[in-house]
């Protein structure tokens, strides 16, 4: 099974993904579904960025057309995708939206 973990372009200042990969890595949290499976991380993308409607930029397009073609199944959003008050942006939720008509599963959580 492959997997992708997706991050909120604005994390990107102060984030390394340390926690969404040592989550993954150690199948705690939103990963523990995968404990015992074999599983291949193979991407980690950002989104487009607020304000900017994904299914209007052809560049985050392409990426989750290549999504598709390299067999990833799961689109994990990390916790940056929420905002302080438990919402979820606009950008993210056109994301998931996008990510399902594509036959992609989209979780939100990585730790």
């Amino acid at each position: 099974m492959k997997i992708a973990m997706l991050n909120c372009l604005r994390a990107n200042e102060v984030c390394a993904g340390c926690a969404c990969l040592s989550a993954f890595y150690q199948r705690r949290a939103a990963f523990a579904r995968y404990a015992g499976t074999e599983v291949e991380l193979a991407a980690f993308l950002r989104c487009n960025g607020c304000g900017r409607p994904p299914e209007k930029d052809a560049g985050m397009l392409e990426k989750l057309d290549r999504l598709k073609a390299e067999g990833v199944e799961t689109v994990h959003f990390g916790a940056c995708t929420r905002g302080k008050e438990g919402g979820e942006c606009p950008t993210v939720t056109a994301l998931a939206d996008l990510l399902e008509a594509r036959g992609i599963s989209a979780v939100r959580g990585t730790h």
